[in-house]
């Protein structure tokens, strides 16, 4: 099956937010965070099945969709309750909201670089903002714990990304333990953006939600999706997992009314893909590792060129050294690549490259990018 990734799909003329950016220019778009990949075919079935009953109303959720939810969890280790789950129409809304949940919250610390919602929904607060500069450890982007301990506030929330967008960190339960002693310490909450966590691309890496730690469960509201794993994120369906009774009813109440619920077709294929979809990402996941390791044969000898390996995800962050070129995101789109800049990351001279694509795609892009790179040294 990991050769169905090897086909390429004509996405142009079919609305999409990626491709249309770019709309008759030849440009290759590696920005935005979505696949050039099909998804699995049992969503088209189970679509076609809905389509041909014809009525599509008002919906409820399933509980066949929150019981898959649990024992999706439960191979993650983690043992939680189908109360715990609330659905929403998409992690970016919930990332918007947040300020208005934590009106008693003395300041919010978020990390850099870091998924540009974060940074854009903290322009609207009233909050303060604590940044905290990720440091560089053996080629990855981890939380500095002395420094963190000095800058953060007590009675703060914290905005968490595992695996890491952009720099494809997947935080050992050893760099967790040390973020959540000092969480506990300073009674601080956190957001924890874990939409990622499907993408382990390296065997000897292990995805663990910061919630299962000791002391930590009714201090975290975690936010999943399946729309990156199965490229459904038109589809509108994601949900937050919170075991803290009280704040889940601070967090319900706030979108009553205010924020629709998940589509129904999101409902559909976030079910099917949960019952059926195991194969398919397992190819998926394969098939992306293969690209990213491309990407390092041939980024890994340029001089002018730092980047961090991403152990999950299907993002690539580098930086291009030596240069005075004041827009690397033009630089790029004159020679062919669209890349997204990582100043909307909150790191300027940064640049993030989408790989979820097919391999003869990815690879006339990287022959492009050493072109443009070659054009400023």
């Amino acid at each position: 099956m990991t050769k169905d990734f090897d086909n390429p799909v004509n996405r142009e003329d079919t609305w999409s937010t990626r491709w249309d950016l770019y709309a008759d220019k030849d440009i290759i778009p590696l920005w935005v965070a979505d696949m050039d990949f099909k998804s699995p075919k049992i969503v088209q079935d189970a679509f076609q099945q809905r389509i041909n009953h014809g009525i599509y109303g008002y919906t409820e959720i399933p509980d066949e969709l929150n019981n898959e939810i649990v024992s999706l969890y439960k191979k993650r280790n983690w043992a939680i309750e189908k109360d715990w789950i609330v659905w929403l129409p998409g992690l970016e809304t919930a990332i918007h909201q947040i300020y208005k949940l934590i009106m008693d919250t003395q300041s919010v610390i978020i990390p850099k670089p870091i998924y540009p919602p974060f940074l854009n929904a903290a322009k609207h607060s009233s909050k303060k903002i604590i940044f905290h500069d990720l440091k560089e450890v053996d080629g990855r982007l981890v939380y500095d714990i002395e420094k963190l301990s000095i800058e953060a506030e007590d009675n703060s929330w914290l905005m968490f990304v595992n695996p890491h967008n952009p720099g494809g960190t997947i935080f050992s339960k050893e760099e967790l333990t040390d973020l959540a002693e000092l969480v506990i310490e300073k009674n601080i909450h956190i957001f924890s953006d874990e939409i990622h966590s499907d993408f382990i691309l390296e065997s000897d890496d292990n995805h663990v939600n910061i919630a299962t730690l000791e002391g930590m469960k009714e201090r975290v509201i975690t936010l999943d999706s399946l729309s990156k794993t199965f490229n459904i994120a038109g589809l509108n369906c994601a949900y937050a997992i919170i075991p803290n009774s009280s704040l889940r009813r601070q967090f319900q109440n706030l979108f009553r009314g205010q924020i629709p619920p998940p589509n129904l077709f999101g409902l559909i294929a976030t079910l099917v893909c949960l019952q059926d979809g195991d194969s398919w990402k397992a190819d998926l996941i394969k098939y992306l590792k293969t690209n990213k390791d491309f990407l390092i044969k041939e980024f890994k000898d340029r001089k002018d060129v730092h980047f961090i390996e991403p152990r999950g995800t299907y993002l690539f962050w580098f930086k291009v050294l030596n240069t005075d070129c004041d827009d690397l995101k033009k630089h790029f789109e004159s020679f062919g690549v669209g890349l997204s800049n990582g100043k909307d990351f909150g790191k300027p001279g940064w640049m993030r490259l989408n790989f979820g694509t097919n391999l003869e795609l990815l690879s006339k892009a990287v022959k492009r990018m050493h072109q443009a790179l070659d054009a400023l040294t």
